[in-house]
């Protein structure tokens, strides 16, 4: 079966809602409200780092992943998935071998059921990774995440370049905000870049200082941003209702 493709466009910035089940029973009931707010998000992200049954595994063993992943699949046939394990180094909740997380990558890009996967810019594995997502024929999206401050706008325009260096198809980046200055910072660094860059950047200021990033980061340059219906999976995450509302104001994809 033929997924959607992962299509981004600041002009238009899609929302990305999560998926944060630890098991199938969970995430088939966050599934089942998606299809209650179907026209509130555009983009699915699984976080396979908060799924029981891969991180309980036995070294990273990753057929309990690609199974859930083609469950979700399943079940929501005309979204886009992009397949996420987020290490404890970039906030996330579970940690396994560098190699076990290229292996994790490339099997579930091996389905095909993925629109994109994400890969962390600053794991000690990451071209490695990138190169098996992309032998496998799917995107890449780099991420990079500082949940202790905001760097320069000249270092957060170095990583997104470097980012693209490495071959990613989207650039990421998530940083935390001590004051307005760093939100100005994010935002301008996102504009600089975004002249340039080959690539569609995502770029978010965590928090609730940073949420003004997250509903009109798309006049900056930042092609899509997450939103909640249920559980966040990020400080600062709005719900999608009042993301898709402020969108639409904006000029977003139904306005």
């Amino acid at each position: 079966m033929t997924r959607p493709r992962l299509t981004l466009d600041a002009s238009s910035p899609s929302i990305i809602v999560p998926l944060t089940g630890r098991d199938l029973v969970e995430l088939e009931g966050q599934i089942d409200a998606l299809h209650a707010a179907a026209e509130l998000f555009d983009v699915v992200e699984w976080r396979v780092d908060l799924f029981e049954p891969f991180t309980a595994g036995v070294r990273g063993e990753p057929s309990p992943a690609v199974g859930a992943l083609e469950r979700i699949s399943e079940l929501l046939p005309g979204r886009p998935i992009l397949a996420t394990f987020r290490t404890r180094a970039e906030g996330g909740g579970a940690q396994i071998p560098p190699e076990a997380y290229v292996a994790l990558v490339e099997a579930l890009a091996s389905t095909g059921l993925a629109a994109a996967i994400d890969v962390e810019y600053r794991h000690p594995l990451a071209g490695d990774a990138i190169a098996a997502v992309h032998g496998r024929g799917i995107p890449v999206v780099a991420s990079n995440h500082d949940f202790d401050s905001t760097p320069s706008a000249e270092e957060l325009t170095g990583r997104l370049a470097a980012m693209e260096d490495a071959g990613a198809d989207v650039a990421k980046i998530a940083v935390t905000p001590r004051s307005a200055a760093d939100v100005v910072t994010l935002l301008t660094a996102t504009e600089q870049r975004f002249r340039v860059a080959a690539i569609p950047l995502i770029t978010m200021s965590m928090g609730g200082l940073g949420a003004v990033t997250r509903l009109g980061g798309g006049v900056f340059g930042s092609a899509a941003t997450f939103a909640t219906v249920g559980a966040a999976s990020a400080p600062g995450q709005l719900p999608a209702e009042g993301v898709r509302r402020a969108l639409d104001l904006l000029g977003g994809k139904n306005g």
